[in-house]
Parts: structure tokens; sequence; C-alpha cells
């Protein structure tokens, strides 16, 4: 995948489980398979193959968020012995974070307690309590390999469910423990609205969450994010990759510090044996649209921001951005589903996930239903440019779609008041990017 990565700019790619957990009973594909080992013996660790994938994120010029979750769904427990798993904590990030035991050459700096807690018996079937305990073992853990290194959690499945045990119960023990938190992660998926906004509405109310529990240094992350999580529902690819991009452009102005798509890559889920349907391939393992669609919007997001008018906040949203000599302009049209559209009775989603043979029921609080949530139409758009740094000049201009270059690079003329108009077809379901740059003579 990290051809697409390179791509796409990727700045920042969390470690998921089959790369990097620490399990907490025996496993012999465990970073430390044996509890009975001993920690301070570089012997005892599994490093290779985790050591491999930091250094092919490494290569593409990204950081990694280093997690540490046990392995679902074979275990799920708490740690027996806190002492010892502390310690061992401690040798796993001094691996990642000063090199011990001939650890990758350049160092992580982020690391991640807890993946999804609240998520019923899937993730964690011990008390909060333990859970709570283990992160303030994993805290110091991490602060004695070095105080400056960063730490967060816990990764919240339903971070709308107010009162919880793994939100307010978490951020009570954090606080009266004066342990540090350094960022509050969360994840959300949109099976249940089909709405691209959802994510600027949970920020904006996790971030009042933690100003109001004495946290207003603390960052704001979105440890996973996508249209769908549940493997039962899809969408066609075409879809997806226009919510992407549109949910995208909407975080731009949201108040989260770190967003992280789930999941570019196959989709194909070596723990439970199903294709994600949030992955950017198709079932015959190609990439789709959603592959094309990540690559457009990381190359949009490169160099300085620049001011967009005219979208909507139901799908229809524009991002540009002039990086050197380049000035590109993305373009998405994501119209949601008839289905989205209907009145619903309850803000409270139920569902069911199946593992093997069970079907785990779980409930979470959605965000209000927004009545303007159905597109407006829109088929084609007018681009209106302004001060262009290319007054009196041809331009040379490309368009890609999430099916390719749209012909061959056609030129236009700059107004010598640096202005330009351009006109595109932007069907529904679709993502542009348009490029800018001065014409060679």
């Amino acid at each position: 995948m990290t051809p697409l990565w390179r791509d796409a700019g990727v700045t920042l790619v969390r470690s998921y489980d089959w790369v990097s957990r620490l399990d907490t009973r025996n496993n012999p594909a465990s970073l430390f398979p044996d509890w009975d080992a001993d920690p301070a013996d570089p012997a005892s660790y599994n490093f290779a193959a985790t050591d491999a994938w930091v250094e092919a994120v490494h290569s593409v010029g990204a950081d990694v968020l280093f997690t540490f979750a046990s392995s679902i769904p074979q275990n799920k427990l708490p740690a027996l012995d806190l002492a010892k798993y502390g310690i061992v904590v401690e040798h796993v990030v001094r691996h990642y974070a000063e090199g011990w035991a001939d650890g990758p050459v350049k160092t992580i700096r982020m690391f991640e307690f807890g993946d999804q807690p609240d998520l019923g018996p899937l993730h964690f079937v011990g008390r909060p309590e333990e859970f709570f305990d283990m992160y303030a073992e994993f805290c110091a853990a991490v602060k004695r390999v070095d105080d400056t290194l960063i730490v967060g959690g816990p990764s919240l499945a339903f971070p709308l469910n107010a009162d919880a045990d793994y939100r307010e119960g978490f951020l009570s023990f954090v606080h009266e423990r004066e342990l540090p938190l350094d960022f509050f992660s969360f994840l959300w998926f949109t099976d249940a609205t089909r709405d691209p906004m959802d994510f600027r509405f949970l920020a904006t109310e996790l971030r009042a969450l933690l100003d109001a529990s004495g946290f207003p240094d603390t960052k704001l992350m979105l440890s996973y994010w996508n249209y769908l999580g549940i493997p039962a529902n899809d969408a066609p690819a075409a879809e997806k990759a226009a919510f992407q991009a549109a949910s995208m452009i909407y975080l731009q102005d949201a108040p989260v510090d770190y967003a992280i798509f789930f999941r570019a890559d196959s989709g194909k889920d070596p723990h439970y044996g199903f294709v994600d349907p949030a992955g950017v391939h198709g079932r015959d393992g190609s990439p789709d649209e959603r592959a094309v669609a990540f690559s457009l919007i990381g190359r949009a997001m490169t160099g300085e921001r620049l001011g967009v008018s005219g979208g909507d906040q139901t799908g229809f949203a524009a991002l540009a951005g002039r990086d050197g000599d380049v000035v590109r302009i993305l373009v998405s049209n994501f119209e949601a589903p008839e289905s989205a559209l209907a009145r619903r009775e309850s803000d409270e989603f139920v569902f069911r996930i199946p593992i093997g043979s069970e079907r785990i029921e779980l409930g979470l609080r959605l965000p209000p239903q927004r009545d303007v949530l159905a597109s407006t139409g829109v088929e084609s758009a007018r681009i209106a440019l302004v001060d262009l740094p290319w007054s009196g000049c041809d331009v040379s201009i490309t368009e890609q779609s999430l099916h390719g270059p749209r012909g061959e690079a056609r030129h236009e003329h700059v107004s010598e008041s640096g202005s330009l108009d351009l006109d595109v077809e932007i069907e529904p379901q679709s993502v542009l990017l348009i490029e800018l740059s001065l014409q060679e003579r």
C-alpha cells in the first residue's frame, strides 16, 4: 500500500492490530509472546514483523502512531501483573523511541493506549477500573523512557454515549490521578446516518467535553473514520469515494487535530476473515474509486490552503490549495442515499456485529438528524478563480476524476487581473481534482 500512501502524502499512520499487538496472555504472535520470559532480554520480544511495517511507513515520509492493545478476538483480558505489564511496555517503547534491541533508525514519538474498550465484549472484557489502571501503568512506562513522548487514548467506539465509563469515567480518572493525556482518541462510521458532517458534530461536542473536564490542552484525534464500518453494510465504490472527499473537506474546519482514515488498504481482515467495507480495494483485490479518491484528497491538501466559497453541507464541497507553482481545486459531489433521508424514530442506533457464530448486539447515540442532508442536485459547476499568480499568462489545466484523466491537458488564458473561470461537469457520486500550472513555453 505504500505507493498509494506516498502519492496521497500521508503524514501519520496508526498501527493496527495485526502489526503491533501486545497481548496480555501468552500468544506466539504477540510482541511479547511469553509472560514468563525476562522483559529485559531482547530475545523475549517479537519485533521483526512490526519493525518491517514501521520501516515501510517511514519510507513514505509518514510518522507512526503506535497503539498498545490486545490481540482481538483471541484475547480481550486485562493484564494479570500490572507491574510486569508496565516493564514490558517500557521496553517496547524503548525499542521504537530509542532504538533499544536494534530498533528502527527513525523513532516513534506518539503512543496510544486502548482500542475501542467500550465495544462491548468485542475488545475488552475486564472492568473499567482495570483498563484505567493499565492506562496509568502505560503512561508511567512511556514517560520513564522519555518525558516528552506523546501519549493518549482510549479510541472510543461510541463517543456520543454520555455518562459512560470509558468517556467521562476515563477522563475523571485521568484528571484525578493527574495523568498525562496529550490526545483523546475516538472513532466514527456513518452506517446509520450517511452524513459527512457527522465528524464535525462529534469533534465539536468532544472538544467541549474535554474543555469542561479540565483538558483544554489535550488534542482531539479521530483515530478511525469512514463511511461504513459494519461488515454487512455496503454501497457502490464511487458513493464511498465521494463521501471520503466531502468528509475530509468538512473536517478541515472541525476542531480535530488528527484524522486517520480507516482503512487505506485492501480491506482483508486476517482476524475475522471478511473483506471490510471500509477498505479501498474491491473484493477482487484491485484498487477502486476509493483508492483514487484517497490519492486525490491527499494531493489537494498539500501546500497552502486557499479560500473557497460556493459549496454546501450536504456533500457538494470544495477545497483549494497552492503547492509551489501548482494550484489545485478538489470538488466532491456526494449524494446521501434515500434511506438516510427518511425521518428516523430515534437517535439511538442498535445493531449486531457477526463474529463467527456470535451476534453481538450494541447500541450508540447518533448526531441529530439534519433536514438539509438531501442533495441540492448539483451536476455542473462554474469555478471562478481570482488572484492567480499568472496574470496575463496561459496556464495548463488538467482534470482527474475517479475514473482517470478527463482528456488531455488544455490551456486557458488568465486575465490581466489574475482571474479565470472554468466550467466543469461534476455528476453525482464523483470527485474531481483540477490542477493549474503555468504553461511551459
